[in-house]
C-alpha cells in the first residue's frame, strides 16, 4: 500500500461522510497512529463498560435512517431556499455535524422526518394558492364590470 496513503489522515469529504469524530489530545506528539489511537478508544470503551448500569436506552437511529433523514432535509431546504442548490452539500454538512453531536434516537429522526414532510406540504400549499391568487388576479383585470 502506497505509504502516503498512510500518513496522509483523512480528507474534509472523507471526514464529512463519519457519524462519529474522536479527538484524542496529545501532550508532545501533533498525532498518533493508527494502532495507537484504535488501542486508546478499546480501553476506554473497556473501562466505560465496567460502570454500565444496565437500565433501558432507547435505540439510536441507524446510519440507514440517519441518510435518509439527511437526503430529506436536504432535497427540502433546497425547495424551501434555505440552503443554495449549488452546493448543499456544504450546508449539510454542518447540520450533520449537529445532529451528530446529539446522538439522534429513532424516534427523532421519525419526528424530524414528520416535520419535513408538513413543512414541505405547506410550503406547497402556499406556492399553490400564491400561483392560484395570481391566475385569479390575472383573470380579474380582464373581466372587469366596467369594460
Amino acid at each position: 500500500m502506497n505509504e502516503y496513503l498512510l500518513a496522509r489522515g483523512l480528507t474534509n469529504d472523507e471526514i464529512r461522510l463519519c457519524h462519529e469524530l474522536v479527538n484524542i489530545p496529545t501532550a508532545q506528539c501533533s498525532s498518533l497512529n493508527l494502532a495507537q489511537a484504535v488501542m486508546i478508544l478499546c480501553y476506554e470503551i473497556f473501562n466505560a463498560s465496567r460502570e454500565v448500569k444496565f437500565e433501558f436506552i432507547p435505540r439510536l437511529a441507524s446510519r440507514h435512517e440517519l441518510d435518509g433523514m439527511y437526503d430529506q432535509l436536504k432535497e427540502l431546504l433546497v425547495r424551501i431556499d434555505y440552503i443554495k442548490p449549488e452546493n448543499p452539500d456544504y450546508w449539510m454538512a454542518n447540520l450533520r455535524r449537529f445532529f451528530t453531536r446529539i446522538q439522534l434516537r429513532a424516534k427523532d429522526v421519525l419526528i424530524l422526518r414528520g416535520l419535513c414532510r408538513q413543512i414541505d406540504w405547506f410550503a406547497k400549499k402556499q406556492f399553490e394558492e400564491g400561483e392560484k391568487a395570481g391566475r385569479q388576479a390575472r383573470c380579474n383585470r380582464f373581466h372587469s364590470p366596467w369594460l
